[in-house]
Parts: C-alpha cells; sequence; structure tokens
C-alpha cells in the first residue's frame, strides 16, 4: 500500500511535467524547431554570446583554458565574473559531453530542460504552500514554467535560474516564518544568487517583498507579539545574510570587478518619470505576437489565462478572506506602479538602465501572480458561480479596451485570449458539477485551452528563431579545424580577427570559443576602459561590444597577423582562398609582436573625437614618430534634407588609402559612396571605414541615409589619407624593440627582454588589478599605460618577465563561503540538538 501511495503521489508533479514537455513539443514542431526542424532555438544574445561562452568553458572543462583569466576574450582579461554571470549554473556542466559543432542542439535542449524545472519547483511550491486540487497544480505550474517572461528569456538562457529558484525561494520563506526551519530557504536563495549574481540581486529583493506578504498572511488571524515578529525578521535576514556570504566565492571577485572596471551608475534613473500609461503598458496579459521587451512601455507580464483568470476571480469575488484580497490587490498593483515608475523600475536592474530586455525581473511579477492564484485555487469552492462568469467578462471587456486604443497586431489571437478566460470559467463552473463526464470535459478545456495559448506564444516569439542545425554544426566544425592548422603553421604569439561571424554581429565572441586571441568582443562583464580605448581607435561606438572592423594601423600596433574576411583588406596579403563561403585568410605584414619598448608611456589623457589625430598621437607615444601619418581631407561642401539623408564631397589629399570616420557616431545608417551603396552602420557599429585607393585631387561623395529618428545636425565627418611609410617606419621601429614571449596562457606571460638601458615595455593586454609581476624572480611593479595596458619597467640588461594573475577577491570570497556554510550548519545543528 505504501509503495502504491508513493507512485500515487509521484503521478501529479510527472503530470505537470509532461504537460509543459508536450506544450514545448507542440510549438517546436509548429516553429519547425530542433530536433522537429532545421531551426534552433539559439536566438538574439545566445547567437551573439552565449554559444560562444559555452563553447569556452567546455575548453575550461577540458583544461585547454582557465576560469579565472583568458586570453582568448577579446585583447584578454578575466572571465570569473563572465562565469559568474553567463555560466555558473551546474546545468551547464553538460556541455563536457557535447561536441563543439553540435552547440546549437545542446542549447535548444537546455532551454527546454530549464523550462521544464521551472515547471517543477513551481508544482512543488503551490502545491505544499496552497494545496489545491491537483489540476489547479498542474495549470498554475505549467502557466508558470511557459510565460511570456520565460518564452522571451531563452535568448538569455541564464536569468532562467532564477525563475527556477523562486518558487523554493518562496517556499523556504513560508517554512522560516511558519515554523522557523531556515534550509530550504538558505540553500535556495545561496543557489539563486550563486548561479547568476544579476537574478540573485533581483531574488534578493523579492525575498524581502515575499517576506512580507507572508508575515502579512501568517498574523492575519493572530494577534501580532512584537518579540515573535522581531525574532522572525532577525532569523529571516541572519539566514538571507548567510546565503549572500555564502554565494561570495562568485559574488565578492564579480563585485570587484564591476566596480573597478564596469560601468558607472547612472544617477540620472532616480529623477521621477512614469515609463509608459497604464491603459497600455498591460497588453501582454493577452496574446501579444510582437517581441515585447525591446519596449520600456510593455512589460512582459503575460502568463496565460488560467492563472489570470485565478488572480482577478480573487480581486473581484465575495468568497475569499477581505484581507488576502486587499493584499493580493496591493501586490497585484503595486507591480503594476513598479514597472511604471521608473525610479522603482530601476532599482530592480541594479541602478543601471537595460539598453534591451528593459524588465528583467518581471518573473517576480509572474510569481506573485501564481501565489495570488494559489489562494484562489484553494478557497474557489467557496465562491459563487456568479463571480466566475464576472471575472471572465472583464478580463475579456479589458483585451477589447486594449484594443480599442491601440489596436493588437494579431486580433485573432487577442480574441482567443479573451475567449480563453471565458472558456476558463465556464470549465470551472462545469467542473464543480457532481457527474464525471461533466468533470472530464472540464478538464479537457482547460488542458486544450492552455495548450494552444502557450504554444502559440511560442511560436510567436520563436518565429524569428532561424539559425539553421547545420550551418551551425558545419561553421563551427570548419573554423575550429582551420584555426588549428593556422596556429600549426604559425606557432608563434599572435592576434587573429574577421569581420564576419556565424552570426550577422561581426567578430563577437568566437575567440573565446575556438582559442585565439583578438580585438573583438561582446560581454556585460568587460573592461569598459578597454572598451573606451577601442572606441577612441575607431573600432567600436560601443563600451560593452567591440565589432571588428580591419583598421590596419591599430590592428599592427595591437598584433592582429591574420584577418578572416569576405573582401580584400588594403595592406594585407592574401594566404588562403575560400576557406568556408567565399572567406578568404590575410596576414598583415605591418603587425607587430605582442609586446615591445615604448617612447613614451604616458597616460593619454589628450585622445579627442577624432580617431586619425588619436591614432597618429598614439605612434607618437610608443615609437616617436607618426607625424604625417594621416593627411586629413577637405570637406568641400554638404547638403541634407534635414530629415532622412546628408551628404558630403570630400577632396582627397594624398595618394593612398582613404579613409572616413564619424566622430559623432553614425549607427543606424546605410553609407553611399559616389552614388553605391558602401555598407550598413548597425546600432553597436561605427568603426573607422576604409573607402579604397584614391589618388590626390580626386572627388568622394558619401551620403547617409538614416533610419527615422536617428538624423543629426553635425555627424562629424572626418576624413583623411593614410601613409604606409610612415606607419612603416614607426612599426620597424617598434619591431626592433620587441620582447620575446614565450608563454601566454591562462593568464600566466613569460617574456625575455634585453634592455640598452632602463626601459619601459608595453604589453598590447589590458591592465587589470590581479596582475603579479616578477622580473629576474623579484617581485615589482607594474602601472598602466595609455589607460589600458600593461607597461612593465625593464633595467639595463637580460631581463626574464613574468607575469601572472589572480582574482581580486577570490580568497576573500573563499573564506566567506566556506565561513558562511559552516556557520549555517553549526547553527542548524545546534537547533537539532536543542529540540531533541
Amino acid at each position: 500500500m505504501k509503495h502504491k501511495h508513493h507512485i500515487k503521489r509521484l503521478l501529479h508533479p510527472a503530470a505537470a511535467v509532461l504537460f509543459t514537455a508536450f506544450i514545448i513539443t507542440v510549438a517546436l514542431i509548429r516553429s519547425h524547431i530542433y530536433p522537429f526542424g532545421e531551426n534552433l532555438l539559439v536566438y538574439n544574445d545566445m547567437q551573439y554570446q552565449y554559444t560562444d561562452f559555452f563553447l569556452w568553458f567546455s575548453n575550461v572543462l577540458h583544461g585547454k583554458d582557465s576560469l579565472i583569466y583568458s586570453f582568448h576574450s577579446g585583447l584578454g582579461g578575466s572571465t570569473l565574473a563572465l562565469f559568474a554571470y553567463y555560466l555558473a549554473s551546474p546545468l551547464n556542466l553538460l556541455v563536457y559531453f557535447v561536441d563543439s559543432a553540435h552547440i546549437g542542439e545542446f542549447l535548444t535542449l537546455l532551454i527546454c530542460l530549464k523550462l521544464i524545472l521551472c515547471s517543477v519547483t513551481s508544482y512543488i511550491y503551490i502545491s505544499r504552500r496552497f494545496q489545491p486540487a491537483p489540476l489547479f497544480r498542474i495549470l498554475i505550474s505549467v502557466s508558470y514554467a511557459l510565460m511570456g517572461y520565460n518564452i522571451l528569456q531563452c535568448s538569455n538562457i541564464m536569468w532562467l535560474d532564477g525563475v527556477i529558484a523562486a518558487p523554493v525561494i518562496a517556499l523556504g520563506i513560508y517554512r522560516l516564518i511558519s515554523g522557523n526551519r531556515r534550509s530550504l530557504y538558505f540553500f535556495s536563495l545561496f543557489y539563486g544568487i550563486l548561479t547568476c549574481w544579476y537574478t540573485g540581486y533581483m531574488l534578493c529583493l523579492f525575498a524581502v517583498l515575499y517576506f512580507l506578504f507572508e508575515m502579512f498572511l501568517h498574523y492575519e488571524k493572530k494577534s501580532p507579539v512584537f518579540r515573535q515578529i522581531l525574532k522572525t525578521t532577525g532569523v529571516f535576514i541572519s539566514t538571507s545574510i548567510l546565503s549572500l556570504m555564502a554565494s561570495g566565492i562568485l559574488f565578492i571577485p564579480q563585485a570587484i570587478h564591476m566596480l573597478e572596471d564596469g560601468e558607472e551608475f547612472d544617477l540620472s534613473i532616480f529623477k521621477p518619470a512614469f515609463g509608459f500609461s497604464y491603459l497600455e503598458g498591460f497588453r501582454d496579459f493577452f496574446l501579444e505576437p510582437d517581441v515585447l521587451t525591446w519596449n520600456e512601455y510593455i512589460p512582459p507580464v503575460y502568463i496565460g489565462s488560467f492563472v489570470l483568470f485565478l488572480t482577478v476571480l480573487f480581486l473581484v469575488a465575495k468568497g475569499p478572506n477581505a484581507f488576502r484580497k486587499k493584499l493580493a490587490a496591493a501586490y497585484f498593483f503595486g507591480f503594476i506602479l513598479i514597472f511604471a515608475f521608473r525610479p522603482l523600475n530601476y532599482i530592480f536592474t541594479a541602478f543601471r538602465i537595460p539598453t534591451s530586455h528593459t524588465y528583467r525581473y518581471a518573473f517576480i511579477y509572474g510569481l506573485f501572480m501564481i501565489a495570488i492564484a494559489g489562494m484562489c485555487a484553494g478557497e474557489i469552492r467557496y465562491i459563487r458561480q456568479k463571480y466566475l462568469i464576472f471575472a471572465a467578462l472583464i478580463i475579456a471587456g479589458t483585451g477589447m479596451i486594449f484594443d480599442m486604443i491601440r489596436p493588437y497586431g494579431n486580433q485573432n489571437r487577442l480574441y482567443f485570449s479573451c475567449f480563453a478566460a471565458l472558456i476558463t470559467g465556464i470549465g470551472l463552473i462545469i467542473k464543480k458539477k457532481p457527474r464525471r463526464i461533466a468533470a472530464l470535459l472540464s478538464v479537457c478545456l482547460l488542458l486544450l485551452c492552455t495548450t494552444y495559448e502557450f504554444s502559440s506564444k511560442m511560436q510567436m516569439i520563436f518565429s524569428d528563431h532561424t539559425e539553421n542545425v547545420q550551418w551551425y554544426r558545419s561553421y563551427t566544425a570548419t573554423m575550429k579545424e582551420e584555426l588549428a592548422d593556422l596556429m600549426d603553421s604559425d606557432q608563434s604569439l599572435y592576434r587573429v580577427d574577421k569581420n564576419f561571424s556565424r552570426t550577422p554581429m561581426r567578430g563577437a565572441n568566437e575567440s573565446l570559443a575556438l582559442g585565439y586571441s583578438s580585438v573583438s568582443n561582446y560581454t556585460s562583464t568587460n573592461n569598459v576602459k578597454e572598451a573606451v580605448f577601442l572606441k577612441k581607435m575607431g573600432y567600436t561606438n560601443d563600451t560593452t561590444l567591440v565589432p571588428y572592423t580591419a583598421n590596419l594601423v591599430m590592428d599592427s600596433l595591437l598584433g592582429v597577423r591574420y584577418i578572416y574576411s569576405r573582401e580584400p583588406i588594403t595592406g594585407c596579403e592574401q594566404i588562403r582562398q575560400d576557406i568556408l563561403d567565399g572567406i578568404n585568410l590575410y596576414r598583415n605584414p605591418y603587425a607587430l609582436p605582442l609586446g615591445y619598448a615604448v617612447n613614451n608611456p604616458e597616460t593619454a589623457e589628450d585622445y579627442g573625437t577624432n580617431v586619425f589625430e588619436n591614432q597618429t598621437l598614439l605612434c607618437k607615444h610608443l615609437s616617436g614618430q607618426g607625424d604625417g601619418l594621416y593627411t586629413n581631407a577637405e570637406i568641400q561642401s554638404q547638403d541634407t534634407d534635414g530629415n532622412s539623408w546628408t551628404s558630403w564631397e570630400l577632396k582627397v589629399p594624398a595618394d593612398g588609402a582613404f579613409y572616413c570616420y564619424f566622430s559623432n557616431e553614425a549607427n543606424n545608417t546605410n553609407i553611399e559612396v559616389n552614388g553605391q551603396y558602401f555598407k550598413t552602420n548597425p546600432w553597436y557599429e561605427n568603426p573607422i571605414l576604409y573607402l579604397g585607393e584614391y589618388k590626390s585631387g580626386d572627388t568622394v561623395t558619401i551620403r547617409l541615409l538614416n533610419d527615422e529618428g536617428n538624423y543629426k545636425d553635425d555627424y562629424g565627418l572626418c576624413a583623411a589619407t593614410l601613409n604606409t611609410q610612415v606607419l612603416r617606419n614607426v612599426t620597424d621601429l617598434l619591431r626592433s624593440r620587441s620582447c620575446t614571449i614565450q608563454k601566454m596562457e591562462k593568464g600566466e606571460v613569460l617574456a625575455e627582454y634585453d634592455a640598452a638601458d632602463n626601459e619601459t615595455l608595453l604589453l598590447t593586454v589590458p591592465d587589470e588589478n590581479g596582475w603579479d609581476l616578477y622580473i629576474n624572480g623579484k617581485k615589482s611593479t607594474k602601472y598602466q599605460t595609455e589607460n589600458t595596458f600593461i607597461a612593465v619597467p625593464v633595467s639595463k640588461g637580460h631581463n626574464t618577465i613574468q607575469l601572472r594573475y589572480h582574482a581580486p577577491g577570490l580568497r576573500a570570497g573563499i573564506f566567506s563561503s566556506v565561513l558562511a556554510l559552516g556557520l549555517f550548519s553549526f547553527l542548524s545543528l545546534s537547533r537539532n540538538r536543542k529540540k531533541h
């Protein structure tokens, strides 16, 4: 009998898991996504960032790179913060068993697994906290797992661990308040912070809000005792602090890195303002086909008609407890205020204004909605039938009002969403009938509506997921083999870059994935000082994203020896042809080694907005030469319609390679040269542009066509001709001073240099706190030059130079984790002994 009882207890959670998996399968089939088609769930940031991060993590697990520091992260950088933000989920360890060519399929299946785990944790929370009927548990947990936020964040897979953890944290808080049982809360919050500090921060805010929620419910029918409230609050605070301390092994190094090298806080967020109208902002309660989180005015709050119906029903019906209704209303509408009021909104995003995925904490609202739905499900037998119809009519009417204010893109789905609310009300009325046939009909109606709604929502969002399985396989395998051949043929140390990738975003993070050093990189944990320097030198207009465009002067100074490109690279020689889909390999004859003695290694505060002047100044800092590197062009005329286009006529000042740059940025524009389409600058790209070889006195016409709303009165156009002889003089001089780098891997540099006098070596590796310098076996002091790079003072004679990197805060983090886990274990054992 016991065996049968245990099996029966597992049937309902198994049903929730299977039903979630079934709806996901339906959506994948409808969207032709692997394993039911040739598309992948790899989309947006999954394309541009996480695919390569997972491939890098696989390299780390196989001993090919370091978790702490990688020279393959752009020019080189700390990677512990990257791991802590993107990759700390234990589920990611599964990548160890995946061949790199199949990374796209792996990530697709991993997303599905995380969505299913959301249904598991929410089922446990709903069933243990509110004990509703099995059907309610299943439908509520599936709604949480497949809510709009989760489907949108399939492109930000690391945030889904916070969604998985949140219901367990809520259950842990309930147990802490109701029975002084702390372990579940401690370990679930610890997991939430450890797996991603960013959503962990949001979970800490959620924990405070949910603690207040449960405290109000706990003392609903009791006389509050101040001493007991104070004690419970103290236990909650101390347990929360211990959880944060336990995650210190990753949290502390990450926090130090972001404070030292990350972006600054934006104090403008505290300016009181509302981001959107209430009547427009919550359109996503209904099926909306747009990808919504790019827009500040529409939070991703879709959670299906079943949970929405129970939530509204709880608020309008007379059966439920009045105090609980007021509490539910306070949280339901309170979060609407948080979404709309910008200062409150940005508190949840760590006091920064996101450039995309605006409402990153919206899963918290989803959890409060399932909590209200759970309370309603627990009391639904006391609610009269007329309120079920009333709630359904309120929802349908609200949908119609939203559509009248601003019509939905797909009104058929809106109408179905409203119809589903009516079906839910009817289904629940039928369910109350004593006959089995009526109950079965009710269940079928609710399951059918839920399946169609969520599979449709997923299909809407997955419609842009068009990355091809075969392309991912062939691209990764081919480039991996090609780079291995290149490194076998030239085993010295140098940089490689490419002006394309498997995605539309050029370069991105493939150096991390495929094991080479480059300029391009794209992470939210990058070294901002490095990105600012690269921006001043003409690579990028963004301090998070550095795409690669060939930049002959800077490529040479930074040691970019090889470039993969479909187009010829000026000043470089083609050495391999048609590697993949018309891609060729070019060698840069001007490329320097990665370390050389420099002339005037000072902190450069005098860089302006003209990249040609900045590059000239940099060459003079490094070599003492550089005058005449560029000859500026004359703008003979300028014309514009004051709205959509601007054109310039330039006179070429000298024979040679002619370049232009928009110092006031020209992103989101199409560029024409001499009446022919030249290129498109997307939002993240504003590089120095090679226009071609011209003769002195030639006329070049440049025309910008900008998207609506992006017109500027002054784009700050700069144009100049490069004097390659001056560049050769600079690089020849610096090459004669180059040091011999014997090792540069896994956070360690080993080099030798024979100095004619006391000199300074520059390593084109970004300087960060954490580097220890040893010269001839003795610890020495390095310093920073150009606000970016490591400078090493050397004495006359032979110098053996060793640099070793350690992650600042890692030891303190380990100590914090060990102390917190030990202290919590000791306190738990002490409490258990007192009980016995």
